[in-house]
């Protein structure tokens, strides 16, 4: 978490509101989660561009070894700024167009997750198209759910081969492929926000099973793994994420009495424990207002436009916030505000009933655990105010200052 000091100097070097992402925090969790992987796999970490796609944040999490896993061209063009190798990246993402695979192929991609039959038919026609070879991996959607926050597997949805799909069809539709694309592994992801060690081995257990299975009887290679993440880390309140360093015994042994599996290379992936704990949002009180029935209204310089967390207009249920409040103002009595913004909606809300030590206006206040899922995750285009700047720093210097571009662009 940024010290206190170093908040004022940026948030007055900078103006507010401003997302500050820790350079050193960044490296400690890439570093960390690298550690739990068995080494045996020869392991591949991925970096989910989709939680945060500055290419200062990312291009910190190669320098810590992880690779890039992309879902859309912007991601792509990111991906480049931050100086990763595209040839080493996973793209994938249900509802790809041939010209977007083409697109991906020409910036050097070469390895593909694919959804479904009509995906990887696509890709192979793309792949031909611009002669070039490609690798593909099977994206399955397994029977059953993990304990997820929000399971993306094992419940209907637009990501992935049934499992029951490529046990009755997957030999038709591997002919699907050939020539210049060839199917050499399976992905599977269960979910994200799962938050015990155990629930994520049962889960990437059943993945070796599942893959094995798939993999021994459709004939095809089973050269690289991709067992996902979800690993979990809190939004927008204070704290760390769970203990998973039994993930590092538990996967080596996975490893270990894996059969065909064994052979392959094991990839992970991951966007909210590698860049959530990094990034805080500093914004500035405006007012504190009272009405009607004595509810006071902490009215902040930043709302869902800036910290939307994907709950667009009320869309999906609204989270709840923790709030810093500058040391000075730490011993006050307490008030008991809804969290708002600037916007001309009653939806623009970041917590309600939230209780803090007053404030008064001006004061800097800081949300943290928000350098995933955070500026570009919400409404910024509602209402056309500005994006929030966006800061890279260590120890409170800053090494690289952002706005996302915003507005539009004329075509006729």
């Amino acid at each position: 978490m940024i010290d206190p000091g170093h908040r004022e100097a940026l948030a007055a070097a900078h103006g507010t509101p401003c997302y500050v992402y820790d350079a050193d925090r960044i490296a400690a969790q890439a570093e960390t989660l690298r550690s739990f992987l068995p080494t045996a796999a020869s392991p591949r970490l991925l970096y989910s561009f989709k939680a945060n796609p500055l290419p200062s944040v990312a291009g910190e999490l190669r320098r810590h070894g992880c690779e890039a896993d992309l879902t859309s061209p912007g991601e792509i063009g990111a991906a480049v700024a931050a100086g990763f190798d595209l040839s080493r990246a996973l793209y994938g993402g249900p509802g790809k167009g041939e010209e977007e695979y083409r697109t991906a192929i020409r910036a050097g991609i070469g390895q593909f997750s694919v959804e479904s039959a009509v995906d990887l038919e696509r890709l192979a026609a793309a792949s031909r198209s611009e002669g070039t070879s490609v690798k593909a991996l099977l994206r399955v959607n397994p029977h059953s759910p993990p304990k997820a926050k929000l399971a993306m597997s094992g419940v209907a949805s637009q990501f992935g081969f049934e499992e029951d799909e490529l046990r009755r069809d997957g030999r038709e539709i591997l002919r699907l492929a050939g020539g210049t694309l060839s199917v050499v592994g399976l992905h599977l992801y269960w979910g994200t926000q799962i938050a015990e060690p155990e629930a994520l081995l049962a889960s990437f257990e059943k993945t070796v099973e599942i893959a094995e299975e798939l993999a021994d009887g459709l004939g095809f290679p089973l050269d690289i793994l991709n067992l996902g993440g979800g690993f979990a880390w809190p939004y927008a309140h204070e704290g760390n994420g769970p203990d998973l360093s039994p993930l590092r015994e538990g996967l080596a042994a996975l490893h270990a009495r894996s059969g065909l599996a064994q052979r392959a290379q094991w990839w992970f992936e991951s966007g909210r424990y590698l860049a959530g704990s990094s990034g805080t949002l500093l914004t500035r009180v405006m007012e504190v207002k009272r009405s009607k029935d004595e509810r006071l209204f902490l009215i902040l310089d930043t709302g869902i436009h800036h910290l939307g967390g994907m709950a667009g207009l009320g869309r999906i249920p609204r989270f709840s916030i923790d709030l810093l409040v500058p040391p000075a103002r730490r011993g006050n009595e307490t008030i008991l505000v809804d969290v708002v913004g600037p916007l001309c909606t009653p939806l623009d809300c970041l917590g309600k009933k939230i209780e803090i030590p007053r404030v008064d206006p001006g004061d800097l206040l800081a949300i943290p655990n928000v350098g995933a899922y955070g500026a570009t995750a919400s409404v910024g285009a509602f209402l056309s105010r500005p994006a929030a700047v966006e800061i890279l720093h260590r120890d409170g210097e800053a090494i690289a200052v952002h706005r996302l571009r915003a507005g539009h662009e004329a075509i006729l």
